[in-house]
């Protein structure tokens, strides 16, 4: 090599690589977000149970659009950054309430409302509640430059007896991301993930799909890629309009891996992904001819391994 390459490489390459770090070449080819189709969606509600020795966790979750319009309505207003708005003409809500009844101490709730695109996946809105054990309720509404957060809690234990309206301790937050630096076409939310695993054309020989995930307060990496075929056993209620059948035996599911990095944030310590919460070895199997999940997997805290079974599927 000659002086004068050598000398070329050594003013080129500190661009590069600095390209590289904020997106400008590995991030250009990561920010195409992936297509999906909600047509292939033949679900409105699932309704999945798990039971250990330790707890039973119970988790309905429901399907439903609505018009572009109508969902802004329902959005809260950012103070801060451009709010999202949806490719398309509808929006979707995936509505998702997890019941925990533990052997002992407190049984809790958790009911998280999220509106998101439902062709590029991309959240636009999120209201949490939880109530049983460190009560509260966070609105989200997802903007370009980061997620607005507005956490309601008790301030006491009178507050506590009352409803959510009435409770005064009252903090905003927003959370930045620059998506395109950190190679993101947009931003998604955990909950939309097994509407994403129906909607996607996934297969046995398909390639990960590859997400830009927000959980509580930052944004994750999150892929979902296929691990080949396993059979379970199956006992559900099917339901489509006015007929109702018992699916018995066994299918030959599906395997989604969902696999999740931490992305680059304000936050002092980074947090954990969590999906169903599941926080580790998180699964969710698929019925290949219906694309309908039949069961999620993963580590819960304090409980372990444990497999959330489809007990009740309503069809479109």
């Amino acid at each position: 090599m000659t002086k004068l390459m050598k000398a070329i490489l050594r003013a080129v390459l500190p661009f590069v690589l600095c390209l590289a770090a904020f997106g400008g070449v590995t991030g250009a080819n990561s920010a195409a977000a992936p297509d999906f189709d909600p047509a292939r969606v033949s679900w409105r509600s699932l309704t999945f149970e798990a039971k250990t020795m330790l707890a039973k966790v119970i988790v309905d979750i429901g399907l439903s659009s609505r018009s572009s319009e109508n969902a802004a309505a329902a959005l809260i207003a950012a103070p801060q950054g451009i709010p999202v708005q949806s490719s398309s003409m509808q929006v979707y809500q995936i509505a998702v309430n997890r019941t925990i009844d533990p052997a002992f101490g407190a049984t809790i709730r958790e009911e998280d409302q999220v509106w998101f695109d439902p062709e590029q996946g991309g959240a636009l809105g999120r209201t949490r509640l939880r109530l049983g054990d460190d009560d509260q309720k966070k609105v989200y509404r997802f903007t370009q430059q980061g997620v607005f957060r507005l956490r309601r809690q008790p301030k006491d234990d009178n507050e506590a007896r009352l409803a959510p309206e009435g409770w005064t301790d009252v903090r905003e937050t927003f959370y930045p991301y620059r998506l395109a630096q950190l190679g993101c076409a947009l931003a998604s939310e955990r909950s939309i993930l097994i509407y994403l695993a129906s909607a996607a054309a996934l297969s046995a020989q398909a390639e990960p799909i590859s997400m830009c995930v927000f959980g509580k307060r930052q944004l994750h990496r999150v892929k979902l890629y296929p691990a080949g075929f396993q059979s379970l056993k199956v006992n559900y209620i099917e339901k489509k309009a006015q007929v109702q059948n018992r699916k018995t035996g066994r299918i030959d599911a599906l395997k989604i891996v969902i696999e999740a990095q931490p992305l680059e944030s304000d936050l002092d310590e980074v947090e954990n992904f969590s999906f169903l919460g599941f926080l580790e070895d998180i699964a969710i199997y698929l019925d290949p001819q219906t694309y309908v999940p039949i069961q999620a997997s993963g580590r819960l805290p304090s409980i372990g391994m444990v497999d959330m079974v489809l007990q009740e599927v309503q069809l479109r």
